[in-house]
């Protein structure tokens, strides 16, 4: 294993503090306090939950929260999410081994590299959504990082985790099913597993990985860009978020903002709305959305929500702005439409073109490239502190700056514990 920079290091401390703000708003949703009570039977501290379970169930409902309401990073080499992957089980065996604070990141880089070479090596299978497949590769170097585990016992579990990947649905958030929040969570659960079960003596496929995600859970495996994997740093290539929806629908939002930077809009006077994208978010075109997870994954939803209510956060996703007759009626004058030429610069250029026509016959137009937060357009810091603050504020009041600086430089925490201590509600 190759040594980690410092650099890559300190960017981890950002991906790591990002996520753990993701983490502490999902567990403030009714469903994660729910299956928390259920599940919480004692064992090791949750993060951001004033309960604790069995480790494998410390790493689901970590997974499940850091998922819960679409803040989590991603990555687009790897074409998924992997941060959440690998910290939601360093998370829980973090906390079970009362590890350093550098092991705890250490572990985290690990798994994200891990997961992320899998998910940059193989082609998913269209109907499949990345959570909860390649991520489990992820997972399991994670845990296997903190337990000390070399190249070859790190391997053999990876070979068994391959088999432990779900087979999950691209069109399942699109239609509402939030059981894509649960893809991530028992992933890390499952990598976890794999790990102990790999020291328990089972084995899993040898050479496994290349058959599961190359012929499985997707349809071709490019060895050499796997081999190649090993010496990029991944993690650097991250994206990071400040609304609480799809990546896939912030390129039209970014082009709402440009336009109402240049002049304000009166949603009354809006007739249509006209998005022109490449194909992946093309399909994010559901104007009126069953439930929550369906409104964060639905342009016509997110851009009428900016409109009305002036933002794309938490709340303007939940079940009551979902029902909101005056956004429904305006996101249904919203219409996606894919334009092959778009798709054809992916994945140098990631476009969208958005036209807005108002009543007096005024059409005003933006195209963007890629969105803010992405690896060449970086938010600053403090963009993403300010995230971080509303994420912790609610729970949490003033302590959140305390919370952002030891989750920002974990390094300097001797032991995890800290960490569980400070983040319980």
């Amino acid at each position: 294993m190759q040594p980690i920079p410092q650099p890559v290091r300190d960017h981890a401390g950002l991906i790591l503090a990002d996520t753990l703000g993701a983490i502490l708003a999902g567990h403030r949703e009714p469903e994660l306090r729910a299956i928390t009570a259920r599940h919480a039977t004692g064992g090791v501290p949750l993060l951001g939950a004033a309960a604790a379970a069995p480790p494998p169930m410390a790493a689901f409902l970590t997974g499940l929260a850091g998922t819960a309401v679409e803040l989590d990073e991603g990555n687009y080499p790897a074409g998924g999410h992997p941060a959440i992957h690998a910290i939601a089980p360093a998370l829980a065996e973090a906390a079970a081994r009362d590890a350093s604070g550098e092991a705890l990141l250490t572990a985290c880089i690990r798994g994200y590299e891990a997961g992320s070479r899998v998910g940059h090596a193989m082609r998913l299978r269209p109907a499949a959504h990345p959570h909860g497949t390649w991520g489990v590769i992820g997972a399991a170097a994670a845990v296997a990082s903190l337990r000390g585990h070399d190249a070859a016992r790190t391997q053999r579990a990876l070979d068994l985790a391959a088999s432990l990947g779900l087979a999950t649905s691209a069109t399942a958030s699109l239609r509402g099913g939030s059981v894509r929040n649960v893809y991530a969570g028992a992933a890390a659960q499952n990598g976890l597993l794999a790990v102990d079960l790999a020291e328990a003596g089972l084995t899993g496929e040898p050479g496994g990985i290349p058959v599961v995600f190359g012929q499985v859970i997707g349809e071709a495996w490019d060895e050499a860009a796997y081999a190649a994997g090993a010496s990029r740093w991944f993690i650097l290539e991250s994206f990071l978020k400040r609304q609480a929806c799809c990546r896939e629908t912030q390129g039209a939002l970014e082009a709402i903002e440009a336009l109402l930077a240049e002049a304000p809009v009166a949603p009354e006077a809006v007739t249509a709305i006209e998005v022109e994208t490449f194909h992946s978010a093309s399909l994010l075109d559901e104007r009126a959305p069953a439930a929550p997870i369906a409104g964060r994954f639905s342009i016509p939803f997110a851009v009428a929500t900016r409109l009305l209510r002036g933002d794309a956060w938490i709340g303007d996703f939940a079940p009551e702005a979902i029902a909101d007759p005056a956004i429904r009626a305006l996101a249904a004058r919203v219409a996606v439409r894919h334009d092959p030429a778009l798709t054809a610069r992916q994945p140098a250029e990631r476009v969208c073109r958005l036209a807005l026509r108002l009543a007096d016959g005024t059409v005003r137009r933006r195209e963007v490239i890629g969105t803010a937060g992405d690896p060449d357009r970086p938010h600053p810091e403090a963009v993403l502190q300010a995230k971080f603050r509303r994420c912790a504020e609610p729970g949490f009041g003033p302590r959140w700056r305390e919370l952002w600086e030891m989750a920002r430089q974990p390094d300097r925490l001797p032991r995890a514990a800290a960490l569980f201590a400070a983040f319980r509600p």
